[in-house]
């Protein structure tokens, strides 16, 4: 038997999963990573440990019993977007990798953001605004603060491009992950407007050559191979941005597809086939699919708000007891909102001093309903992301956060429409998977994933339609609270120096 292995480069793990023929999972490997978040808006990653994570899962792949008797055919990978990832000609480290949620850049984009018309320009070929995410602003905080690391380096990737040529020693980025920020949506080529816009021409130098997602982009070294016990010469898909790979693996390729996925962003994306379509309101990236974008909102952080949840109010860290005590409080929380901004916000509305907090706490409040609203509060947020497009479709959910039943449920009764949830939830390394078989040629007919259907209750869906105006409300209210809290803690910070 034939076997496709993708591999998921995500912000806090590594996952590997291997895939038979007809794309269904029949191994898994887990390493968790360790990203750094440091005060200043900091987060980072040590790409070596990275690195040695990415060795260990495929170390635990490769023991497989059944693979010894069937045929790795090829290897595809998916990664979270954004961020800098310096190397050296061999692909050593030159220092951290900078995560997509990094945002020491945030005075210096304010900065940049006085000259007039620069963010339409941008917009204009890239598809997205300037905000501290992204790849271009890290480029520009590093240039001005960190020279030294920019002249150190032979090669600027993304972080699965950068796995990729440790595994095959081909340099190469990959034009999904690129369009995050950097790309000219209609060359497909480095945006010009970024390096002269921005003063990146001294960088422009350290960008590799582009590929198409499912492009073979080289064979595993027979050194790599050795170390984790997989076949040398094993093609390697050029694979994708993860937000895009995992449209492809829960089957969200259709002209106004709508699919979210939990975790640690909950980022919910609506396809469009061709630029004329794309929103003007949020950012866009390309899709693997050629022709198709896909309108993207990303939140700073999804999965995090349960994480802190079950850290500091819940009783239980079983997410399984959790969902059943928050199943018998009706919805709404009895009035109790949850702003889920832990780590400032990006999409729908931007400001990186947005906060998250509850509100609505009364005396009869329950540790229920506190909990409830906590998975109410990222629901409603799906929702402002989709005002403005049609209440058509269906919404198809992927992500750690899809294996919480309660919370799709949740989800289909406040958007109101029908959550379309894999038996599988790891899509993005499907996805991954997928655009492997596509590189080889082995990919005869696209396979559709088995899924569960969830359905809006209408009278609860009247609940949160009633609701929902409060939610916008409220975090339109906060914008200048939140701001006067910065300002605040900045004195208080000057103060004691």
């Amino acid at each position: 038997m034939d076997f496709f292995l993708g591999i998921d480069i995500g912000t806090s793990r590594v996952k590997a999963i291997l895939f038979d023929n007809a794309f269904q999972a029949v191994c898994s490997a887990t390493e968790n990573t360790r990203p750094t978040l440091t005060s200043g808006g900091y987060a980072e990653q040590d790409m070596e440990q990275l690195w040695q994570s990415v060795l260990k899962v495929l170390q635990q792949i490769a023991s497989w019993p059944a693979l010894q008797q069937g045929k790795l055919k090829a290897i595809g990978l998916a990664g979270q977007g954004e961020g800098v990832w310096l190397s050296d000609a061999d692909g050593q480290p030159v220092g951290p990798g900078i995560l997509w949620s990094d945002t020491r850049s945030s005075e210096l984009m304010t900065e940049l953001l006085r000259r007039p018309g620069l963010d339409q320009r941008l917009f204009a070929e890239t598809g997205t605004q300037l905000q501290p995410c992204n790849t271009s602003m890290q480029l520009c905080w590093l240039q001005q603060n960190q020279p030294e690391r920019l002249r150190a380096a032979t090669y600027l990737f993304f972080a699965k491009d950068w796995i990729r040529f440790r595994l095959t020693g081909h340099a190469a980025i990959e034009i999904t992950d690129a369009s995050a920020s950097v790309l000219n949506q209609a060359s497909g080529e480095i945006s010009s407007a970024v390096i002269e816009e921005l003063g990146l021409g001294e960088v422009k130098p350290l960008f590799p050559p582009l590929v198409a997602p499912d492009e073979q982009a080289g064979t595993l070294r027979a050194d790599v191979a050795a170390l984790c016990g997989l076949p040398p010469d094993t093609p390697v898909a050029a694979g994708a941005l993860d937000v895009c790979s995992a449209a492809l693996g829960c089957g969200a390729i259709n002209d106004g597809d709508i699919y979210t996925i939990l975790g640690t962003t909950c980022c919910t994306g609506i396809v469009c086939h061709g630029r004329e379509n794309v929103s003007q309101h949020t950012r866009y990236v390309t899709h693997t699919e050629t022709g198709s974008f896909i309108n993207l909102y990303p939140m700073q952080a999804g999965t995090p708000n349960i994480d802190w949840l079950q850290r500091n109010l819940s009783l239980t860290d079983d997410l399984q007891l959790l969902e059943q005590e928050i199943a018998t409080i009706p919805p709404g929380s009895g009035g109790v909102f949850w702003q889920p901004y832990l780590n400032g916000e990006r999409s729908p509305f931007f400001n990186p001093q947005a906060k998250a907090g509850y509100f609505g706490i009364s005396q009869q409040t329950t540790r229920a309903e506190l909990q409830r609203a906590v998975f109410e509060g990222i629901a409603y947020a799906i929702v402002d992301s989709l005002q403005g497009y049609s209440t058509d479709g269906d919404l198809y959910i992927t992500g750690g956060g899809a294996a919480s039943a309660t919370w799709l449920q949740i989800i289909a009764d406040c958007t109101g429409r029908t959550v379309v949830s894999s038996h599988f939830n790891e899509l993005s390394a499907r996805g991954a998977a997928i655009l492997a078989a596509r590189s080889v040629g082995a990919l005869h007919h696209y396979p559709a994933p088995e899924q569960t259907r969830y359905q809006p209750d209408a009278q609860a869906h009247a609940a949160y339609q009633a609701l929902f105006p409060v939610f916008l409300l409220l975090r339109n209210q906060l914008q200048p609270v939140w701001q006067a809290r910065h300002q605040a803690l900045q004195k208080i910070s000057q103060d004691k120096k």
